[in-house]
């Protein structure tokens, strides 16, 4: 069964690596971009509205890919494919290691059944990528995954460089951890707010270098367009930001969906999708949100007391929680930001699956697993067509997707299991 599931994978990686290679998707304002930098132009003002909302320092990143695409347009999107590929297998190897401290195997058998160790730390067998505990959340995930391969999006490597810079922080190599999170911090603000969690924790000195790394990543374009052309750039790039997205049915934020219900009088199941719908201004929108974040935080506070132990199940429950926080609670949230649930799920799955939970907790742990999947999926396309599912998203199925495994996460946070039976939670999927 584990070698069927492998084929499979292989089988479904090199289809769709030729069928998204031929995509254009958000790659298409990347190129773009990159073209501005190579021929001198304002890579804001000669963008089209809402093309670039990156800091300028992304700039620098479209530039190569831009330089490939004038030689081959398909290589360039072959190289960003397969560099998303690649981030998959480095996030699924770094939950491996997280979550049952064993390395990934792209192996059906994996040499070696002893039992590892806590932390972070990989004892000298390794789990299986056809193992249903790292296949079957890979499945679960499999929406947000795919979105982001179908646009070209480049979410699956933030969320990479995010989650990774938090491993080797909880692996006491704060350095490196502090130079990777800082990295995409610089590139997405997303991650940022990983900086008050961790001097919340204590960490004080992986706060200060992952800020003081974001900030060195976020001057380093003035190295090559000037101090007045950056700030220049900085400038236009705060009010592409300010322009706002919207809050039409593709926006999935809680400040959307708070705006059409609120602001717009929109009820749920009555309006597809209203393309352009802009926000509505409305100062009770405001309040709504702030009332929720600050019930948000209050739970998490509460949830979070005493210490915890870094790489531990409680603290990898931990960052699922602000992970989620920073992606929904923002201005706007798409699809392909959903990803960052692929940690999530292989925490819950374990949970589920381990025999030092208690009866209660396994089952809130399959609900906070299964629900987000079942609510993604059934607000596809794919599955029920275009014009039902923007009456779902309008609806803000999908916020209510994400908010449920908020509150199933803080729910479990004081009940995470501290004992782990690895051998029998790394089941296989026979």
């Amino acid at each position: 069964m584990r070698r069927l599931a492998l084929a499979a994978v292989a089988l479904f990686a090199v289809i769709g690596f030729f069928s998204y290679s031929q995509r254009t998707g958000d790659f298409a304002g990347y190129l773009l971009v990159g073209d501005l930098v190579l021929e001198g132009g304002h890579i804001y003002a000669d963008a089209p509205a809402g093309v670039n909302t990156w800091p300028p320092l992304f700039s620098l990143l479209c530039a190569p890919l831009a330089l490939i695409a004038r030689f081959s347009p398909g290589l360039a999107r072959g190289i960003w494919v397969a560099l998303n590929y690649a981030a998959v297998l480095l996030l699924l190897d770094v939950l491996a290691r997280l979550v049952y401290g064993r390395k990934l195997s792209l192996r059906a058998d994996p040499s070696g059944r002893d039992s590892a160790g806590a932390g972070g730390e990989t004892g000298g067998d390794g789990i299986s990528l056809a193992d249903a505990a790292i296949f079957v959340p890979l499945l679960l995930s499999s929406r947000w995954l795919l979105a982001n391969l179908e646009h070209l999006q480049v979410n699956i490597l933030i969320f990479c460089l995010a989650l990774g810079g938090l491993y080797l922080i909880s692996t006491n190599r704060e350095g490196l951890g502090g130079l990777t999170l800082g990295l995409g911090a610089a590139l997405k603000v997303m991650p940022i707010v990983f900086v008050p969690y961790l001097a919340y924790r204590r960490r004080w000195r992986a706060a200060i270098l992952v800020t003081l790394a974001t900030a060195a990543y976020s001057l380093m374009p003035m190295s090559i367009y000037g101090w007045s052309r950056f700030w220049a750039y900085v400038v236009a790039w705060r009010a592409e930001v300010a322009a706002g997205w919207g809050v039409s049915a593709m926006n999935h934020s809680v400040f959307a969906m708070l705006d059409r219900l609120i602001g717009h009088g929109i009820l749920p199941f009555t309006s597809g999708d209203i393309d352009g719908l802009p926000e509505s201004g409305s100062p009770w929108v405001t309040i709504a949100m702030l009332v929720v974040l600050a019930a948000v935080a209050a739970h998490a506070w509460w949830a979070s007391r005493g210490p915890v132990q870094q790489g531990s199940w409680a603290s990898i429950n931990e960052w699922s929680i602000v992970f989620i926080v920073a992606v929904v609670f923002g201005p706007v949230a798409r699809l392909y930001y959903f990803v960052i649930l692929l940690l999530p799920n292989v925490l819950l799955y374990a949970v589920w699956r381990s025999p030092g939970a208690g009866s209660g907790t396994r089952r809130l742990a399959a609900v906070t697993l299964f629900v987000p999947f079942f609510l993604g999926t059934l607000a596809s396309p794919e599955l029920i067509g275009d014009r039902l599912s923007a009456v779902l998203e309008m609806s803000s199925v999908l916020t209510l997707a994400m908010l449920v495994a908020l509150a199933g996460l803080l729910w479990l946070r004081p009940q995470m299991p501290t004992e782990r039976d690895i051998c029998e939670v790394a089941g296989g999927i026979e």
